[in-house]
């Protein structure tokens, strides 16, 4: 598997701008894809070719502040599905499908409960559990830990350390991508091997600051804290997978969250790790052909 490197547009939403990249069949069916704390729209380049021959048309946007979008000065999970039912209206969607990956995935699961007028399906692919209700922060990797923290507590601080580990990231990717691998077990670092060079690989990171650190900083606040609405409530069919060797983000947290969604499936990867959604993206995309 090899990447390549996406260029965003940036698209007018009510006076703002919305940082956008676009993957897989640009005539496709439409589906909206949330990226992980801290990424970017970027780090969907290796579904490209599966949603193309799914006929599926990914569209990534960066959460506010985050890579090319406008900054807002703060938000929770449950502000972000008007943020969405915005962007869909720009790009003349009416019915779309979700999927959030790690820290997206509360972001696509609030769609999932809030717009069920708009959204038919939902994916969620090892993603975060709902901090203070069924997760904690302490679960977490150190880094995310460290973050998650900071985010609520000192958030200056947060953005100063994220501004230096972004651009030590732009300066030296070879460098960063070392530090990144230490932080995965064996079966994510053999997915990292084939996503190509450091370059390319470290965009989904790098790209995240384009604006600064405000934005990223501001994403892990709102998925250190509760997400304000009820899953419960979730209607139409929810997709859950998640590998059982996560070190990142534990397995039960999507399985906390199954037991809470009467129309949820919890799909388990055996043997993968944070990264298994690469390996396993076929099963992801199938989930909303």
């Amino acid at each position: 598997m090899t990447t390549r490197s996406a260029a965003p547009r940036e698209i007018n939403v009510g006076g703002s701008v919305v940082g956008v990249y676009e993957y897989g069949d640009p005539t496709g069916a439409p589906v909206m894809v949330f990226h992980g704390t801290p990424a970017c729209g970027a780090g969907f380049v290796w579904a490209d070719a599966s949603a193309r021959d799914r006929g599926l048309r990914l569209i990534a946007p960066d959460r506010p502040g985050v890579g090319l979008s406008s900054r807002i000065p703060s938000w929770a999970i449950v502000d972000y599905p008007a943020q969405v039912v915005a962007l869909a209206d720009a790009l003349d969607l009416e019915r779309f499908s979700v999927w959030g990956y790690s820290g997206g995935g509360p972001y696509a699961v609030a769609c999932a409960a809030l717009l069920p007028d708009r959204v038919t399906t939902t994916a969620v692919a090892a993603g975060m559990g709902q901090v203070g209700v069924w997760a904690t922060i302490d679960e977490s990797e150190k880094t995310d830990r460290q973050m998650l923290h900071l985010s609520t507590t000192h958030p200056a601080v947060a953005r100063l350390l994220l501004s230096i580990s972004g651009r030590g990231a732009r300066i030296s990717p070879k460098i960063a991508m070392r530090s990144f691998e230490q932080q995965l077990d064996e079966s994510d670092r053999e997915v990292v091997l084939g996503l190509g060079p450091p370059n390319e690989v470290m965009a989904l990171f790098t790209q995240a600051f384009l604006r600064g650190a405000y934005g990223v900083v501001a994403d892990y606040a709102a998925i250190a804290r509760p997400w304000g609405f009820d899953v419960e409530i979730i209607e139409s069919p929810l997709h859950l997978f998640h590998g059982d060797a996560d070190t990142m983000v534990p397995l039960r947290h999507s399985e906390e969250l199954a037991k809470r969604v009467p129309t949820a499936q919890l799909t388990v990867w055996p043997g993968a790790g944070h990264l298994g959604t690469i390996k396993h993206v076929d099963d992801v995309l199938d989930s909303l052909s």
